[in-house]
């Protein structure tokens, strides 16, 4: 059985589905390097220009599986060099490929390795019978995937902290106040939605999105100046892009754009 299920769901829009139901789709090295080969496939694909990133069963994830391996050896240990070739930390940057735009679709639980995973995306969706846990502390771990750096921004420093130091587990409610999700939907709807959005992305002039996303993730590391300075470059060169003419045509014309990505 496939740890990791891919499916090209619709034009420009693929699924990366966890497929451990037994375990809660929790993660193992196996799995790991499932995913990052499903996420591989995607980037690799001009054609693909959402990933919606889904878990088969009762949940999204469980985290990562305690019993899978001897966390005390190099051999083993998913975040040392022999074991995983910083498998994880590949697969999350990949994430932050801006021709690309990661959707996390969750219900039933997300917690410690697999909310990592979803705060790496670049929106987490939830129906209403989500449940997050940030649960690193209460096994003897810290976070990791830039989750210091990006959940602040999502929920606040003070809720930030509330979340990691306590381990608070947290429902679908609480996590759409808190800023951490942008939408809740009915319980089963989750991926349907995610689809939704997705092909949203896909209506937008392709370089103009990969120019957004890249902006957001710079912006993270600039003065409010500079940003100000990049986001005019960027726009000024999207201004010469044969999607920004056609955009200007069909608006004379008034029907939809047809977006090439050059």
């Amino acid at each position: 059985m496939n740890l990791v299920q891919y499916e090209a769901a619709a034009p420009g829009v693929a699924i990366v589905r966890l497929n451990r139901p037994d375990k809660l789709n929790a993660f193992s090295l196996p799995l790991e390097r499932e995913l990052l080969a499903a996420l591989e496939r995607a980037c690799a694909d001009e054609e693909v220009r959402a990933v919606v990133l889904a878990g088969a069963g009762r949940g999204f994830s469980g985290g990562w599986d305690l019993g899978e391996s001897d966390l005390t050896s190099a051999e083993t240990q998913p975040l040392s060099t022999r074991a995983g070739q910083h498998t994880w930390l590949r697969l999350i940057r990949l994430l932050r490929r801006p021709d690309k735009v990661f959707i996390a679709a969750v219900h039933g639980w997300a917690a410690g390795q697999g909310l990592e995973l979803c705060i790496a995306s670049d929106m987490i969706l939830a129906a209403e019978d989500a449940r997050f846990y940030f649960a690193e502390v209460r096994v003897g771990f810290n976070m990791t995937s830039g989750v210091a750096k990006v959940l602040p921004l999502l929920v606040g420093l003070g809720n930030a902290k509330r979340l990691a130091l306590t381990g608070a587990k947290i429902d679908a409610a609480e996590a759409l106040r808190m800023g951490l999700v942008v939408e809740v939907t009915p319980a089963g709807g989750h991926e349907a939605r995610a689809l939704e959005l997705a092909a949203e992305v896909t209506q937008g002039a392709p370089l103009a999105v990969a120019a957004q996303k890249r902006l957001f993730d710079a912006a993270l590391e600039m003065s409010l100046a500079a940003v100000q300075d990049f986001e005019v470059m960027s726009s000024l060169r999207l201004t010469e892009t044969e999607d920004h003419q056609e955009a200007k045509r069909a608006f004379a014309e008034k029907r939809p754009p047809k977006f090439t990505g050059s």
